[in-house]
């Protein structure tokens, strides 16, 4: 028997005792419905309901037309430089020359949603040497918290790391200068897309590569010489990515870490199965970690040792990293999302029965589609506050400027909790945040929220619309407009705020139904011109 690095012989041994899937057809199947199964909410939505999805599709349209077009031209230009984080940069203006905006968008978001998933279900077959249905179970996180907070070049970077590090293990011994050539094209691959893909690659090929040499030996001089020799190959694929960091404007970026509440890192331990509802999201989950428990406590589960090593310092990362560094925020967060997808792909149960087998799998297979069909019915019901921010908005002239303000929830607790279910995600963020988006892909105007920081977007905004320009966070709170004095914190927030009423032609308000009396909001310097649902527009009295 061949041995596997990583894998113990006397696991390998009991393979027969693994609910492996006797016929491939079956396996086969049942991958092709998951994933039929997971774009069927793409398929029922133009616009899903996804924080800073908007925002990454207006910047990729201001990429695809700026160079072309006269009016976006006036307000933005390209940059490209060395930038760790452009995975939408890359994909999406070639898709919106060829299909409309939001059917690129849908594509993108398909390869967002897929490659983990698959990435996830490769690695585990390059593990384990196997295919199983256990292998369905990565779609529970498919719809992981910063997937609905649009975080699209993270989550294809760490379904490409786990498909270029199961590419890795499975023809490192057999064919090394493949898995070396993978290697040298997937290191920069997610080096561009997303630093912490990289880092996510180099961990699963690193924990491959450690345990590969400890089964080795390291006590005779033939063998200290081999690991040497081992280990400095397998560092090839990742010298000029670590160089291109050197050279790339994040890291000469500094600033203080930001550690969120005891609290927060609390609930982040939910995010990778966590979507619009709390309570439905646990029932849901519950059952499937419970067997997964079960199955460790009664010795009914293989565990990959690479996998397993590689899974603790995720977690070791959730626990002592910082919410936000060098300006990238949520980094603890995404350990525990990297973390979601990898312990479906290390853990395999071993040693059921048939009808225990069968009684699993038929319980998981629906709680999936409950998730999935949840899901759909939250997307559906989110078009209409699409539907209304872009009625709202016909009015904006092209090149013009328009503030986006919000109410927030400290303005009115009781709309923000009552509000539509798909407006937010519990306990993290609000998913209409970006919806003034719309200003550009249909108006052709200018908001301060667009995502153009030089050191993470390839572009910059032209004079004069520098002056109204923000930080491409969370829109101020609408009752700023007002204040004759902001705080330091607001002011470093919304340097656009000051003098306002002379930089933008329009207000937009989001989530307008909690503002209570819409005529009423500082009419000496704002006309209310339409409002629909979530969505009011003011032109600004000059």
């Amino acid at each position: 028997m061949q041995r596997v690095p990583g894998v113990r012989v006397e696991e390998a041994v009991e393979e027969a005792a693994i609910p492996a899937v006797d016929r491939p057809v079956v396996w086969w199947i049942a991958m092709a419905l998951l994933f039929a199964a997971l774009a069927v909410p793409l398929l029922a939505a133009q616009v899903p309901p996804l924080s800073d999805y908007p925002n990454h599709l207006a910047r990729c349209y201001v990429l695809a037309f700026a160079d072309s077009d006269p009016v976006l031209g006036r307000m933005f230009s390209t940059h490209w430089q060395i930038i760790p984080n452009i995975a939408m940069d890359l994909i999406l203006p070639p898709l919106i020359n060829v299909f409309s905006p939001f059917t690129a968008g849908r594509i993108a978001l398909s390869l967002c949603l897929f490659m983990p998933v698959s990435g996830a279900i490769a690695l585990s077959c390059a593990y384990f040497r196997r295919r199983s249905l256990w292998h369905l179970t990565p779609g529970f996180a498919a719809f992981n918290s910063l997937f609905l907070m649009g975080f699209m070049n993270f989550e294809i970077a760490i379904g490409i790391a786990m498909w270029g590090a199961a590419a890795w293990i499975r023809y490192r011994e057999q064919s090394p200068w493949a898995a070396i050539a993978s290697g040298l094209v997937v290191a920069p691959l997610v080096f561009f897309f997303h630093l912490t893909g990289f880092f996510f690659y180099a961990l699963l090929v690193g924990c491959y590569e450690l345990f590969a040499i400890l089964d080795g030996g390291l006590r005779q001089r033939d063998a200290l010489i081999k690991s040497v020799k081992r280990a400095s190959l397998a560092a090839v694929p990742f010298l000029a990515p670590a160089c291109l960091y050197l050279s790339s404007p994040l890291n000469k970026l500094s600033s203080a870490p930001i550690w969120g509440s005891r609290s927060t890192r609390a609930w982040s331990l939910l995010i990778p199965f966590l979507d619009y509802s709390l309570v439905f999201d646990l029932l849901v989950i519950a059952p499937v970690i419970g067997f997964l428990a079960w199955c460790v406590i009664t010795a009914r589960v293989q565990v990959s040792r690479p996998g397993l090593l590689a899974a603790s310092i995720l977690a070791l990362g959730f626990l002592v990293l910082p919410v936000s560094i060098k300006s990238v925020w949520w980094v603890n967060t995404r350990m525990i999302v990297m973390l979601g997808f990898l312990v479906f792909a290390v853990f395999i149960p071993r040693g059921l029965g048939s009808r225990q087998r069968a009684i699993f799998e038929f319980v998981f297979a629906i709680l999936l589609l409950a998730k999935i069909a949840f899901i759909t019915g939250v997307w559906i019901h989110s078009q209409q506050d699409v539907r209304d921010v872009r009625q709202v908005i016909a009015p904006v002239e092209a090149g013009h400027r328009v503030l986006d303000v919000q109410v927030l929830k400290n303005d009115n607790p009781a709309w923000f909790d009552a509000m539509p279910i798909g407006r937010r995600i519990p306990h993290l963020n609000p998913t209409f945040w970006h919806l003034a988006s719309f200003v550009l892909l249909d108006r052709r105007a200018f908001w301060p929220s667009i995502f153009a920081n030089d050191t993470q977007q390839p572009i910059r905004v032209r004079e004069p619309y520098t002056e109204s320009l923000g930080t491409g966070a969370a829109p101020p709170d609408y009752q700023l407009l007002g204040s004759s004095q902001m705080s330091a914190d607001e002011a470093e927030r919304f340097p656009f705020l000051s003098h306002w009423d002379q930089k933008f032609d329009y207000v937009l308000l989001l989530n307008a139904e909690g503002a209570g009396n819409l005529d009423q909001i500082f009419p000496d310097k704002l006309e209310l011109l339409d409002h629909r649902g979530i969505a009011a527009l003011y032109r600004i009295r000059k």
